[in-house]
């Protein structure tokens, strides 16, 4: 068939270029690029299972059960055509079933098909809520240079982690080589999301005819949720509650209503959350509303603010730093630098005058942000050369690796970051909650945008990097005024945004 030499002759070209042989497309009703989810909104006793075939399938079942020989569960699922928005018109057939209830603290066994064919088995195992549970979590993996992904699945099998948690751009890209490469990466890592479910959010890279293969490949979230979407939801898993957005609605001018779709769920959905039953709030998405890389300045400047911020839109502004400080989320976890930074607990730019200890965030008032996006991908790293950073900026790295968050127990969450998969180090940090959640505040105004204050880290950036006159680094930064009044340097320098030499070597 056309689709299965072409997949043969890209496995055979990234070969050549990857130096490790890429998992062929098995052709056919076989199915292949299995992967398990979280089921949004149905709590912890329930998984999806999703594959794929190069052929049509008359049914999408799934048969599961205690061992390998006792498979006498059945699920029966949905199956559809996916086409390739290419000029081939590159078709796959996906399949989705839903597994459950499950039994906690329980290994189960499966294997899919249409009940004539079928996989191999499979096996998983459910936790409970007093469990200890760990999710590695990470952006920014493509199917060349997935630098981390074996030892992912090494860890995987030695079941060191419960869960995956994949913050945006797949494959590098899903819909390259007319498809293709979407199906290699989804092989690539099924030996990894078969054992362990994954959560998912859309990242720059998913945007190729309107994000359909994210839309579709992972349809088994928006089956669920009560967002009817799989660019926003929510799930609980033990005393945390974890809620995925969508990043990319603020750069795409004909998302705006999406975005305003998105926020209004947002503000609803964290409002209707019992914090004294999940007192740790998890959000998710692809950009980052804190970052220092320099090496491509709007991600970290006025990117960045944009998703803070908001922009004007039908008379208001629709900006996420208010809403994660006014429903007191815990943890930011966000990708699209090709690096590593971890923040103090931080909100407006100012950090939680509370908190002291690095490696101790104790009741923080703000959330802590975390840039966890180099994975690997055939756009290497983000370097540092000149580094800037302001004063909520606490660790940075320039080295492939993932993170591992560990729910260790109602009042403590560890996070560990892997530098260059472990070999170099790690960063980590407990976030202890043993005190009850201020509730919301339910006052907050958002302001306009040239009330909310000159952002100070970004004038510094900007001015840093010569690409603008410093009138137009104030127009873009808020920073008319201090502009006008000849008081750049003193806001800078009272800003204390650093500067230093900090060129890292490739890993």
């Amino acid at each position: 068939r056309p689709s299965t030499m072409l997949l043969s002759l890209l496995t055979i070209a990234l070969c050549l270029t990857n130096a490790a042989a890429l998992p062929t497309a098995k052709g056919g009703v076989q199915p292949e690029q299995i992967h398990l989810g979280i089921v949004p909104d149905k709590g912890s006793g329930y998984r999806t299972v999703s594959w794929a075939t190069q052929d049509a399938t008359t049914a999408a079942v799934c048969q599961y059960g205690p061992s390998e020989s006792d498979l006498h569960f059945s699920a029966t699922g949905k199956f559809f055509p996916f086409v390739d928005g290419g000029s081939l018109k590159h078709t796959i057939h996906l399949s989705t079933a839903l597994l459950g209830p499950l039994n906690t603290s329980t290994v189960y066994y499966y294997r899919v098909g249409d009940g004539k064919t079928w996989s191999k088995v499979y096996h998983f195992h459910t936790w409970d809520k007093e469990e200890h549970i760990t999710m590695a979590v990470y952006g920014d993996m493509g199917a060349v240079n997935a630098r981390s992904l074996p030892k992912l699945e090494q860890e995987s099998g030695a079941n060191d982690f419960d869960m995956v948690l994949h913050v945006g751009d797949f494959a590098y890209n899903f819909d390259s080589e007319q498809g293709a490469l979407g199906d290699l990466f989804m092989n690539e890592i099924e030996p990894l999301v078969s054992h362990s479910p994954m959560a998912v959010c859309l990242g720059n890279h998913e945007s190729a005819y309107n994000f359909s293969h994210y839309n579709n490949r992972f349809s088994a979230f928006s089956d669920f949720a009560d967002s009817k979407t799989n660019w926003f939801y929510g799930f609980n898993i033990g005393p945390v509650h974890f809620v995925a957005f969508s990043s990319e609605v603020y750069y795409n001018s004909y998302l705006d209503e999406n975005m305003v779709w998105q926020y209004n769920w947002l503000e609803q959905h964290l409002a209707s959350v019992d914090r004294t039953k999940y007192p740790f709030l998890v959000v998710f998405g692809h950009r980052p509303l804190y970052c220092s890389n320099t090496d491509d300045l709007p991600d970290c400047s006025t990117d960045a603010q944009r998703l803070r911020d908001g922009f004007l839109y039908q008379g208001k502004y629709y900006g996420l730093d208010d809403l994660l400080f006014k429903y007191r989320a815990t943890l930011v976890f966000v990708a699209h630098e090709h690096s590593y930074e971890r923040t103090w607990p931080v909100y407006n730019m100012t950090v939680d005058p509370t908190q002291k200890d690095p490696a101790v965030m104790h009741n923080a008032q703000y959330p802590v942000h975390i840039v966890t996006g180099a994975a690997g991908c055939p756009e290497d790293l983000d370097y540092y050369d000149e580094l800037h950073h302001a004063k909520w900026s606490l660790v940075r790295s320039a080295s492939y690796g993932y993170g591992k968050l560990s729910i260790v127990n109602n009042t403590h969450l560890h996070w560990m970051q892997y530098f260059d998969e472990g070999r170099n180090g790690t960063d980590e940090v407990w976030i202890v909650q043993d005190k009850p959640v201020p509730s919301p505040q339910l006052h907050i105004q958002t302001p306009a945008v040239n009330e909310r204050g000159c952002d100070s880290y970004c004038l510094a950036v900007c001015l840093w990097s010569g690409k603008a006159a410093e009138a137009a680094c104030g127009d873009r930064c808020r920073c008319q005024a201090e502009v006008s009044a000849g008081r750049t340097a003193a806001v800078v320098r009272d800003a204390n945004v650093r500067v230093r030499w900090g060129k890292v070597n490739h890993h």
